[in-house]
């Protein structure tokens, strides 16, 4: 089963981890309406994360939305209001829990 950016309506997040070396950033869920099993997103050759955590509509950890530009910039509104950007050079990856090994790994598409 493929992964988009559209299937991450009230996936939960549960941590943003950056490698500052590798320049490679994992965000992991716990999993999505579509994908009851925890899951991550891999972001490499990253060039920039911002997360904001002001919480302007109120305590949450769900995902609202998620986006991409086309251009290297992905996007993760919050439930929270708040919204977490990655400038990733190349496309991200999809794992979940349920994968038995490293050639299951998708590539995530932008629809």
């Amino acid at each position: 089963m493929s992964f988009s950016l559209s299937q991450l309506h009230d996936a939960t997040l549960i941590a943003v981890r950056f490698d500052w070396v590798g320049r490679t950033c994992l965000l992991e869920f716990a999993g999505a309406p579509d994908f009851v099993e925890p899951f991550a997103l891999m972001f490499f050759e990253v060039s920039e994360v911002l997360i904001p955590a002001r919480a302007p509509w109120g305590p949450s950890v769900s995902v609202l939305e998620g986006r991409s530009n086309n251009s290297g910039r992905y996007e993760f509104s919050m439930q929270s209001g708040d919204t977490i950007a990655i400038l990733s050079h190349s496309a991200p990856a999809f794992q979940s829990a349920a994968m038995q090994s490293l050639a299951d790994i998708q590539p995530v598409s932008s629809a």
